[in-house]
């Protein structure tokens, strides 16, 4: 038996996607836009039984989430960690106050592993820059005080829902949209929050 390191593959997602071992392998299993992260002094016994995977794949994700930096388009942003109403079947946050696992200067403390509500939610400044119609980066919600986001009632394309309370760039960008024909509504109740 020889020992062998441990690393894991970040996905494009910002998840652990697999977990390999020996060292000389490492990169063969990397693909396009993915991070590749080594697990200081942790070395196993090369073959890795079955029964010895899912504890091996825990450790991982535990150095994975506290040591390596995700990459995301939001930059110092944790915005939504505070104004939005988060409940899915592993997890609950109240509007308007900290998830008790955001951490300032540092963001989620379970990126890797955060709710599925979170890793799909995208503000309309996030997915603007990923287009040619850029918002401005004034209008970021940490720094404009408000996250625009697409209707989630009736999902009307003229319709914006402003969660929290807007700066004076922010109330520009509201006037100016509404002039242009949509309607920004804020958002002071999230269904079921009362539950």
């Amino acid at each position: 038996m020889t020992l062998s390191n441990v690393a894991g593959i970040v996905g494009k997602n910002g998840g652990l996607r697999v977990v390999v071992t020996q060292r000389w392998r490492f990169r063969h299993h990397v693909k396009k836009g993915e991070r590749l992260f080594v697990v200081p002094e942790m070395l196993v016994q090369e073959p890795v039984s079955w029964n010895e995977i899912p504890t091996l794949i825990e450790r991982v994700q535990k150095h994975v989430a506290r040591t390596l930096a995700p990459v995301n388009d939001c930059g110092e942003c944790t915005a939504c960690c505070f104004h939005l109403f988060i409940k899915d079947e592993r997890f609950k946050k109240a509007s308007n106050t900290w998830c008790d696992h955001c951490s300032e200067g540092f963001g989620c403390k379970l990126y890797h592993t955060r709710p599925s509500v979170c890793r799909a939610f995208e503000c309309m400044w996030l997915k603007s820059q990923k287009r040619n119609d850029v918002m401005p980066a004034e209008l970021r919600p940490d720094r404009c005080g408000a996250i625009f986001t697409d209707d989630t009632h009736t999902n009307d394309p003229l319709i914006i829902e402003c969660h929290g309370e807007p700066n004076s760039a922010a109330w520009q960008w509201i006037n100016d949209m509404q002039r242009g024909g949509y309607k920004v509504k804020k958002i002071d109740f999230y269904f079921g929050e009362k539950e």
